[in-house]
């Protein structure tokens, strides 16, 4: 399991924010890729990035180098 998830998907200035099966029991933070600043708050942890476009493959990018 995850302690963190970044959705990237949809345009910064309408993001998308999918229903996703058992979001509701998930106690880790949430955040898009359009809240995204750094990966600071997430070295450490195990995350899990959805989307497929470029902000997705970037921000996995960063993340790959600190987090589990």
């Amino acid at each position: 399991m995850t302690a963190a998830a970044v959705a990237a998907s949809g345009a910064f200035g309408r993001p998308c924010r999918p229903t996703l099966p058992g979001q509701d029991d998930f106690t880790g933070p949430v955040a898009h890729a359009a809240d995204y600043r750094s990966p600071v708050p997430f070295a450490g942890r195990r995350v899990v990035v959805v989307g497929a476009g470029n902000p997705a493959v970037q921000i996995a990018a960063e993340l790959a180098q600190v987090t589990r």
